[in-house]
């Protein structure tokens, strides 16, 4: 991975000016997560000095860092769960989503051992979630349309990391976890642990992250937005192209993770990564988070969403 693609905060230099002329760096937040590959790849295949831009690429431990760091203007651009930008949206943070990174890869995961057949036998169990994420909502979206009230028929166990969740999960604390790829086809594959069913049983393609940009970034500088996302569909497209060579990316970002479960993790059937941006979706993940008191606010779609510098880009 090349040097560029560092850890943390360090607002000094993302908004230090160049000398020469050269444009200010474009700070893009990301966290380890599969669907945030392609920025891995951009950043390592020297796509962004390609098209000219001089983009830092900084792997940050939480989207709660991410968000704060976009609302104080030390990130113009980055990639967090479609609910966190929403959420984020929906209380006041100046950014809006101007395309995809991910589709699917959430899902639910059982005991291996546990007599767990399908949702509506969760009825009852103890299931470990987080909080207001897109796990949360797509969890309580399958629990409803299996017929169980999130709120009475089972037990919702919050957590603050998926890791926390996944060995909650493996010493028996709870019964099933809302969880994400690679970690549900890791524990698979380790033995203890089953796959239910993914999201995407219950909601086709859903959106996981997402791509978004400060909005005064994108009216002062949209030529700056439209040359970053032409790299974005770029470095997409070749993610989808070597599986291989981006399980082994996201492997070394994670540091140590095995990259043949990794890209098993990447099948189609489980996830997708995607730039394909549809505003409809975002609206209905928006009433969802509403509907289940997540955002007291409900932004409006042009408020959420501005697809122009995608079609420009894609094009």
């Amino acid at each position: 991975m090349k040097h560029s693609l560092l850890v943390g905060l360090a607002v000094a230099t993302l908004l230090s000016g160049c000398a020469g002329g050269r444009a200010a760096p474009l700070a893009i937040g990301v966290r380890t997560a599969n669907d945030h590959a392609p920025f891995y790849l951009a950043d390592k295949l020297g796509y962004y000095a390609q098209a000219g831009l001089q983009a830092n690429v900084r792997v940050i431990p939480s989207n709660t860092e991410i968000v704060e760091a976009a609302r104080r203007g030390d990130l113009q651009m980055g990639a967090i769960p479609v609910s966190t930008a929403i959420a984020a949206i929906a209380n006041g943070v100046p950014i809006v989503i101007v395309a995809m990174t991910g589709r699917g890869s959430d899902g639910l995961l059982v005991r291996a051992d546990g007599n767990i057949d399908g949702v509506a036998a969760l009825r009852g169990k103890k299931v470990g979630t987080i909080r207001g994420s897109i796990l949360d909502v797509l969890l309580r979206q399958s629990l409803r349309k299996a017929g169980l009230d999130p709120e009475c028929d089972l037990t919702l166990l919050y957590f603050g990391q998926l890791g926390d969740m996944i060995a909650a999960l493996k010493t028996g604390q709870i019964d099933a976890t809302s969880n994400t790829e690679p970690f549900m086809t890791q524990a698979e594959r380790e033995g203890w642990a089953r796959i239910l069913q993914y999201y995407t049983q219950d909601w086709p393609d859903h959106p996981c992250c997402v791509v978004f940009v400060r909005r005064d970034l994108a009216r002062r500088q949209p030529d700056l937005v439209r040359k970053a996302l032409r790299v974005h569909v770029q470095a997409v497209e070749y993610a989808n192209l070597h599986p291989a060579e981006t399980a082994r990316t996201i492997a070394e970002v994670m540091g140590g993770a095995d990259p043949a479960i990794i890209e098993a993790s990447l099948a189609r059937d489980k996830m997708r990564i995607d730039y394909h941006l549809d505003a409809g979706e975002i609206g209905r993940m928006a009433q969802e988070m509403y509907d289940l008191g997540l955002i007291e606010h409900l932004p409006t779609v042009d408020e959420m969403v501005d697809s122009q510098y995608l079609e420009w880009a894609a094009g």
